[in-house]
C-alpha cells in the first residue's frame, strides 16, 4: 500500500504581491540593491561588457601563497556569471508577454509607450497589470532558477517578499 503525501497548508507563507513587484523592478533599475547586486552590476562583473582573460602561469610556480588575485576575480566572475544565467532561465520560465514586458522594458530599458506599441498594448490600466504580472511570474521562477544554478543567494536581493 502506498502511503499519499500531503502537504500542510502553512508551510506556504503568503506573499506580498506589491512589495515583490517593487523588488523586481528594483533589481532590473541601476539603483543600489542594499540586499545584493542588481542585474546591470551583475551582468559588468560577469564579465559580460568585457573579455576575461585567462590567468598567466608561471613555469616555475612562483608566486606567493598569500592571495591569488586573479583566482578571486575570476570567482567573482563566475558566481555573478551564474546569477546572470539564472536571470536569463527565469525569464525563460515566464509566458510570452511576460518575458517580452521584462526583457524590452526591464532589460532593453525601452520606454514603456514603445514597449505598450510594440506589444500591442493599449491603456494604462493593462499595462499596469501586464507590468505587474511580467514582475511577480520572474520572482516566481526566480526563486527556482538560483537554486538550479547554485548561485550565492548574498548576490541577488530577495525578490519574493513574504506578509
Amino acid at each position: 500500500m502506498v502511503q499519499q503525501q500531503t502537504i500542510n497548508d502553512s508551510e506556504f507563507r503568503p506573499i506580498d504581491r506589491e512589495a515583490t513587484v517593487q523588488a523586481v523592478k528594483s533589481f532590473f533599475s541601476d539603483r543600489e540593491c542594499y540586499d545584493g547586486y542588481n542585474y546591470q552590476e551583475l551582468k559588468r562583473m560577469s564579465g559580460a561588457w568585457g573579455e576575461l582573460k585567462s590567468p598567466a602561469l608561471s613555469a616555475t610556480g612562483g608566486g606567493s601563497g598569500i592571495d591569488n588575485g586573479v583566482e578571486q576575480r575570476f570567482i567573482k566572475h563566475t558566481e555573478c556569471l551564474r546569477a546572470v544565467q539564472a536571470v536569463n532561465h527565469a525569464l525563460e520560465g515566464c509566458d510570452r508577454m511576460c518575458r517580452d514586458i521584462l526583457v524590452q522594458h526591464y532589460i532593453k530599458n525601452e520606454p514603456v509607450r514603445n514597449v505598450r506599441d510594440a506589444l500591442h498594448i493599449s491603456g494604462n490600466a493593462t499595462w499596469s497589470n501586464l507590468d505587474k504580472r511580467a514582475c511577480y511570474q520572474f520572482a516566481q521562477c526566480m526563486e527556482y532558477a538560483i537554486d538550479l544554478y547554485k548561485v550565492n543567494r548574498g548576490l541577488v536581493p530577495p525578490l519574493q517578499i513574504f506578509l
